[in-house]
């Protein structure tokens, strides 16, 4: 099996984008060779889909990555370091990258992962994509679907 999942925040403005592009592709039905999942803000359930099972993983979240807003990039947890400050593990912890060192630690088979990482523009308290965001949804979808489907 394949996933797709979606992290972020409806109530942070462009946090969302990876949740709404989750929902898309779930609403119009473009999920037929994969499960796309919504895990919010809960990181921590990524290990749940860490199975043999498991083909492959795609993440898409907002990222901050010090690029132009509503640039993305594609790339594997080995690529990069985490810089995020952090008190500890919790349930609501939001490093994808710590959860996947977790999830090898306490020995969950970690399938091949890509995330594809969008620099917000905003991330106020409010409900709507910025609208940069907005206006390249098909593009991020479509670079989604690209990701999910493609064979390593």
């Amino acid at each position: 099996m394949r996933y797709l999942l979606g992290l972020g925040n409806y109530t942070m403005g462009d946090d969302s984008i990876g949740l709404r592009i989750v929902e898309h592709i779930i609403q119009e039905n473009l999920d037929r060779d994969f499960r796309a999942i919504d895990l919010s803000a809960n990181a921590m359930n990524l290990l749940f889909y860490c199975a043999e099972e498991t083909e492959k993983i795609v993440i898409v979240d907002a990222v901050d990555m010090g690029i132009s807003p509503g640039e993305f990039r594609i790339f594997s947890p080995e690529d990069v370091d985490s810089f995020k400050p952090s008190t500890g593990m919790t349930t609501h912890e939001s490093d994808i990258l710590k959860v996947i060192q977790l999830g090898k630690k306490l020995g969950y088979t970690i399938p091949p992962i890509r995330i594809l990482g969008i620099q917000p523009g905003t991330m106020a308290s409010v409900m709507e994509l910025s609208p940069l965001l907005q206006s390249r949804m098909k593009e991020y979808i479509s670079t989604t679907l690209s990701a999910v489907i493609e064979t390593e």
